[in-house]
């Protein structure tokens, strides 16, 4: 049995967290904004007292991007030493490894955005770009039976990337009710990938334990 599977359950399971975490941030700063009333001049003072009011609950999101940056410096951490090391067996050091410090450096910038802008719009554009990359990885997953269920492990990188792909249309799009309906697809699309590293993750931690159960270190 190898010693490299063993990092990678606890490294699912904080993804899982993250991308549940994040389906939260995205209804957070994309909540409703009221309908204008019909008055032309009373609209024009409420959108002026919704545009100070409702900017995503400025204190919530800095206290939020705490997490991004301290989940982003974790993973850029560990994934910098994956990178470095190639701890995994052939090709799973390009699937399993070489991704996860990729994922440390969106958490980064979500969490940066997040504390100095208070809004993802911005970042929206770099973040889909990223997107792209775990979803090729996904494919790339099931085109050489990776892992012990390819499938499902696909479905989670082509998941992970969609989200952020799609993340302009939530943030940069005129129309509110389409913004709106985009926000609750992604975030659909976040809470389902964070069950799947989840599930993977907990059955992999059961996995390691039950094989590593009686193992003892050299010196006794």
């Amino acid at each position: 049995m190898a010693l490299f599977m063993d990092p990678l359950d606890i490294f699912l399971m904080i993804l899982g967290a993250t991308l549940l975490s994040t389906a939260y941030t995205v209804w957070l700063t994309t909540r409703p904004i009221k309908e204008d009333p019909p008055n032309e001049q009373a609209a024009i003072v409420k959108r002026e007292v919704i545009s100070e009011e409702t900017i995503e609950c400025p204190p919530t999101i800095k206290a939020l991007s705490f997490y991004y940056m301290g989940i982003g410096v974790f993973a850029l951490t560990t994934g910098v030493w994956g990178l470095v090391t190639w701890p995994l067996p052939s090709s799973y050091n390009i699937v399993l490894m070489d991704p996860w410090p990729l994922f440390g450096v969106a958490a980064l910038i979500v969490g940066l955005a997040l504390y100095f802008t208070g809004s993802l719009m911005t970042v929206s554009i770099p973040l889909a770009f990223l997107g792209i990359i775990p979803i090729v990885y996904g494919i790339d997953i099931l085109k050489y039976h990776l892992t012990n269920e390819p499938a499902l492990a696909a479905a989670l990188y082509i998941l992970t990337g969609l989200a952020p792909l799609l993340s302009p249309l939530v943030y940069m799009t005129r129309s509110r009710n389409s913004s709106r309906y985009m926000s609750y697809l992604v975030m659909a699309i976040l809470v389902i990938a964070g069950l799947i590293a989840y599930l993977i993750g907990i059955e992999a931690t059961f996995a390691h334990t039950a094989g590593w159960v009686k193992w003892t270190p050299w010196y006794g």
